[in-house]
C-alpha cells in the first residue's frame, strides 16, 4: 500500500504558508471591524449599511464602500485563518500517529518458522521487488550491439552515460532493468533504456536517455519517441523521465541525481 507520508508533510507546508499569507493581510488591514455589515437587496441592486452593538443601522454610500470592502476582507480572512489553524493541527496530529508501514511489520515480526507458512495481506518490499523484476526482465532488446560498459552491478550498457545512470541508480538503491520491453496498445514495442520502481509508491518510472541532441535525425526520432510514449500513457515528468547530453554540453549529474531524489526515492 502507498504511504503518503510525503504528500501530508507536503500538504502541511502548503497550509503553513497559507496561514504566512493570511496574517500578513489580517495585519495590513486595520479597519476596525466593531460594526457589522448588513445587506439588503432594493431595486435590482445591493445596499451596504453598518449595523453598530444598539442594532441601528447607518447606509453607506457608494463613494464609500472601501470601508464595506475591507470590513467583508477581514472577516473573510480571519475565517480562513481559523480553519487553516484547525487544519493544521489535524493534519500535524494525524502525522503523528500515521505510520502505514505497520502493516507490513506484522509479518516482519513473526518467526521464520511462521514466516514459511503465512502469506502476508501486503507484499514485502523485497518480494515485491522480486516480482517486479520478472515482470520487467532486462535485455530485452535483440539489437546486436553489444554493450561494451560494464556496471557496477556486473552488467553490460551500450554506453558510458547509461552506466553512470545505472551506478547511480545502484547507488540509491533503487531496482531497475535495462532496456525492458515497452508494449504500446498497438501491439508494437520499444526498449526504453530503463525502467525503475520507487519502492516507497510501488510506481514504474521509465527512463530514457538520449545523447547526441544535436543531431537533427536523432532529436526528430527522439520527439518522434516521446510523442509515442505520451500516446501510450507515459507522461514526462510523471511516470517518464530522461538525460541528455551532446559533444557541447555534457552529461548534468546533479541534475539527473535531483531527478531520482524527487521522482524516486
Amino acid at each position: 500500500m502507498k504511504n503518503y507520508i510525503n504528500e501530508l508533510s507536503e500538504q502541511l507546508k502548503q497550509v503553513e504558508t497559507l496561514l504566512i499569507k493570511t496574517e500578513k493581510r489580517l495585519e495590513s488591514n486595520k479597519v476596525d471591524n466593531g460594526k457589522k455589515v448588513r445587506i439588503s437587496y432594493k431595486k435590482g441592486g445591493y445596499q451596504y449599511y453598518l449595523e453598530n452593538e444598539e442594532g441601528k443601522r447607518e447606509y453607506v454610500k457608494t463613494k464609500d464602500l472601501e470601508v464595506i470592502r475591507k470590513i467583508l476582507q477581514k472577516d473573510y480572512d480571519k475565517t480562513v485563518h481559523d480553519k487553516l489553524l484547525t487544519l493544521r493541527y489535524r493534519i500535524y496530529r494525524f502525522i503523528k500517529i500515521y505510520d502505514m508501514d505497520a502493516i507490513g511489520r506484522v509479518y516482519d515480526k513473526l518467526p521464520e518458522a511462521k514466516k514459511m507458512l503465512v502469506k502476508p495481506i501486503v507484499q514485502t518490499d523485497e518480494e515485491y521487488i522480486k516480482s517486479w523484476l520478472e515482470k520487467h526482465k532486462s535485455n530485452m532488446n535483440t539489437y546486436p550491439e553489444q554493450g561494451m560498459y560494464l556496471t557496477e552491478k556486473g552488467e553490460n550498457v551500450r554506453s558510458k552515460s547509461e552506466k553512470i545512470l545505472a551506478d547511480l541508480f545502484s547507488k540509491y538503491e533503487i531496482p531497475y532493468s535495462y532496456e525492458p520491453q515497452f508494449k504500446f496498445d498497438d501491439g508494437s514495442v520499444m526498449f526504453p533504456d530503463f525502467a525503475l520502481l520507487n519502492t516507497r509508491t510501488r510506481e514504474t518510472i521509465y527512463w530514457e536517455h538520449f545523447g547526441i541532441i544535436t543531431d537533427g535525425e536523432y532529436a526528430t526520432r527522439t520527439l518522434s519517441k516521446l510523442n509515442a510514449y505520451e500516446k501510450n500513457g507515459l507522461e514526462v515528468g510523471r511516470n517518464l523521465l530522461y538525460s541528455m547530453e551532446s559533444e557541447s554540453i555534457p552529461l548534468d549529474i546533479k541534475q539527473i541525481e535531483k531527478k531520482i531524489k524527487h521522482h524516486l526515492l
